[in-house]
């Protein structure tokens, strides 16, 4: 049941990790209104938005914060490596899916 738990944050940490880079370029001035008019920013706006807030349901705030705190760590690991930001937002969406599955089986 717990290890459940970890690994369903874990993904939810994943989730913020991959959708970062796309989410964060919407507060910034100089970005292109073709980037923030994609489907792949609105995605992972979506997606980092949700999974931040799931953090915090049903879970008590240090567990939020940690699994946000861990999510932005490994955005900063993950970098902007070679995958393309239509993947990252792919895999931000299925760390997400794979939250909602394992958190329905507990």
């Amino acid at each position: 049941m717990m290890q459940t738990q970890i690994l369903a944050m874990l993904f939810l940490s994943l989730a913020i990790a991959c959708s970062w880079s796309r989410f964060r370029t919407i507060f910034s001035q100089a970005t292109d209104n073709t980037i923030l008019m994609s489907p792949a920013t609105t995605l992972a706006s979506t997606v980092c938005l949700s999974a931040s807030a799931l953090a915090f349901v049903g879970n008590d705030m240090l567990t939020g914060i940690v699994t946000i705190a861990l999510g932005l760590a490994f955005a900063v690991l993950l970098g902007n490596g070679q995958a393309g930001a239509s993947v990252r937002v792919a895999m931000a969406a299925c760390s997400l899916l794979a939250y909602a599955v394992l958190s329905a089986t507990h």
